[in-house]
C-alpha cells in the first residue's frame, strides 16, 4: 500500500488534503471496518467490495457519534481527556492541553526536524508563513544557523 492524501476539516471549516503514509491508512481502514461492525446503524458509506476507505465518501467524518453524525470539538476533547487519564498521565500535562496541544507538539517536532516553513505552513493549513514560523523560532532554530545551512555557502567553500 502507498502513501495517499487524506481530505481533512480544519480550523474555520476549511477543507484540505494533507498526505498520509500506508501504515496509517491501513490503521484507518482496520477502524472504519471495524466501526461499520460494530455500529452497522451508523454507516454512511459507498458500496465497495474491499471495504476501507474507499468504502467511505472523501467528506465523511472519521470520528462519530451513537447516531453516526460527526462528533463535535467538545466530544473529541472529552475523549482525548479520558485516553490520558486511562494512561495515568493527565497530571503531566499543561492545563488546556488537549487536541490543540497534540496540533502544537507535531507542529514542533516538525520544525525540531528541519522541515521548511513552507512545508509546515502547508501541513498545518495556515495562510501565512509568519504563523508557521512562529515554531521554528519555537523550537529553537537561531537565524544564524538556519542561515549557514544555506546551501550557496556549500558553493562558497568549492570555489575556496
Amino acid at each position: 500500500m502507498q502513501s495517499r492524501r487524506q481530505l481533512v476539516r480544519g480550523k474555520g471549516g476549511k477543507d484540505r488534503r494533507v498526505p498520509i503514509e500506508s501504515a496509517l491508512v491501513e490503521l484507518l481502514e482496520r477502524y472504519l471496518d471495524g466501526r461499520a461492525t460494530r455500529f452497522p446503524a451508523t454507516v454512511k458509506r459507498r458500496s465497495s467490495p474491499g471495504g476501507g476507505l474507499a468504502a467511505w465518501p472523501s467528506a465523511a467524518p472519521l470520528f462519530v457519534g451513537a447516531d453516526g453524525d460527526r462528533i463535535t470539538r467538545g466530544t473529541l476533547q472529552y475523549r482525548v481527556l479520558r485516553a490520558f487519564r486511562r494512561a495515568g498521565i493527565d497530571s503531566d500535562r499543561a492545563r488546556g492541553a488537549l487536541v490543540h496541544g497534540l496540533r502544537h507538539t507535531f507542529a514542533t517536532e516538525l520544525a525540531n526536524a528541519d522541515v521548511s516553513v513552507y512545508t509546515l505552513m502547508k501541513l498545518l493549513g495556515h495562510e501565512s508563513m509568519v504563523t508557521s514560523q512562529r515554531y521554528v523560532t519555537a523550537a529553537g532554530t537561531e537565524t544564524r544557523t538556519a542561515a549557514a545551512q544555506n546551501k550557496l555557502y556549500g558553493l562558497l567553500e568549492q570555489e575556496r
